[in-house]
């Protein structure tokens, strides 16, 4: 059953006062992530264009992505987001979006497992939780369920550096925080 057919999407809207409130959530606007083929396609919009500036990068080669994140006057950030080499990670959005786009949003909780049991009560379905790293832990609500959006909810233990000894080429390049010494294409 999907949480419009249970009720949950008009229970948001018109009963969101005393639903919010019980769930104690306090979900707080982190980021949106953008992804493509290649960031470097990306900086003349996000960077150039638009003025957004270099906070950190990062390689995850366990789950296969890169990321610069990006800052805009202390508001929210954005990190642009591309595959690793040989890296399978993107490859059911690209083909849904083979030039990229929105690939999720994400909102930080203060206790994700309260949070995870709230979703699942309204029907969301989470998927991907994971909680046994104490410096990150998440989990996502697929689009199907979200109006097209990959939503990530997530408890950060500390606050996320804003700015970085590195520059958005050292992270290209494959030498930013977890680097893996292979350039981005």
């Amino acid at each position: 059953m999907s949480p419009s057919d249970m009720g949950a999407t008009s229970r948001g809207v018109l009963g969101s006062e005393s639903a919010l409130a019980e769930a104690s959530i306090s979900a707080r606007f982190d980021h949106i992530a953008v992804a493509a083929p290649r960031v470097r396609d990306l900086l003349p919009l996000w960077v150039d264009t638009l003025g957004g500036t270099f906070c950190y990068g990062v390689d995850n080669p366990h789950a296969g992505w890169r990321l610069i994140r990006l800052a805009f006057a202390d508001q929210p950030a954005v990190e642009l987001m591309e595959p690793l080499a040989g890296s399978r990670f993107f490859d059911t959005f690209f083909a849904r979006n083979p030039a990229g786009g929105l690939h999720h949003v994400t909102f930080l909780v203060d206790e994700l497992q309260s949070t995870h049991d709230h979703f699942v009560s309204q029907g969301f379905e989470p998927f991907g939780l994971r909680a046994s790293d104490e410096e990150w832990q998440e989990f996502f609500v697929h689009p199907r369920l979200a109006h097209g959006v990959l939503l990530q909810l997530a408890r950060r233990k500390s606050a996320m550096p804003l700015g970085s000894s590195h520059t958005i080429e050292d992270v290209l390049s494959g030498h930013g925080y977890g680097g893996t010494g292979v350039t981005s294409p």
